[in-house]
């Protein structure tokens, strides 16, 4: 009997030792940015849509990508205009509803998390 139970209290403090170990490398990798599609090159076109603003990004990382309300901008926030260099990650998916019927839909690459923009 006793032997059962050393057996069960040594399998216990494993799991619970995997599990910790588990959350806490999910939560670093969360936090540190590294979750998303990097993109990162000059803004060759904006357009607007009924659900945000879209942008083409040209090399070395380039895409179309949907900026939403959700969207993180940090300084310069220059990403409204054509020419600036942007640097950010996305998530896969999303759709452009296009003005002014917003019913007409465009994929998208990804739907931007966070972006940061040059000065000019």
């Amino acid at each position: 009997m006793m032997l059962k139970t050393k057996k069960l209290h040594l399998i216990l403090a494993l799991v619970v030792a995997t599990g910790a170990v588990t959350l806490a490398w999910g939560g670093r990798e969360r936090a540190s940015g590294l979750v998303g599609l990097p993109f990162g090159g000059p803004i060759l076109s904006v357009g607007y849509c009924c659900n945000g603003t879209t942008i083409t990004v040209g090399p070395p990382r380039p895409g179309y990508f949907l900026i939403t309300a959700g969207s993180i901008l940090y300084p310069y926030y220059n990403v409204y205009t054509p020419g600036p260099y942007v640097l950010g990650t996305a998530v896969p998916g999303g759709v452009c509803a296009q003005i002014p019927y917003c019913f007409v839909t465009i994929p998208t690459t990804g739907t931007v998390t966070m972006v940061g923009s040059s000065g000019l």
